[in-house]
């Protein structure tokens, strides 16, 4: 099953930058895409990872480990409903 992970661009890179390039999780942060959607009038942009639901899990273990600032955003994504 498939997990979308969303979080500003200031977490994500906070996130990323504690992550070490070695990490099996950097590479999957690497891979993630910038969205830009509409909010109060101008756009926000955010990051959204894709992964399966053990991927969300390494990183949620992770950033409780390293940058706690990502568990909420990595919780919320594993808690949604996900396509299979």
């Amino acid at each position: 099953m498939n997990v979308y992970i969303e979080m500003s661009l200031s977490i994500y890179d906070g996130f990323l930058e504690k992550c070490g390039p070695d990490c099996p999780e950097y590479e999957t942060l690497k891979n993630g895409m910038i969205l830009r959607r509409p909010k109060e009038g101008h756009f926000e942009r955010m990051m959204q990872i894709r992964c399966d639901l053990e991927r969300a899990k390494s990183l949620l273990d992770l950033a409780a480990q390293i940058y706690p600032a990502a568990v909420p955003d990595i919780e919320k994504a594993i808690a949604a409903p996900r396509d299979s």
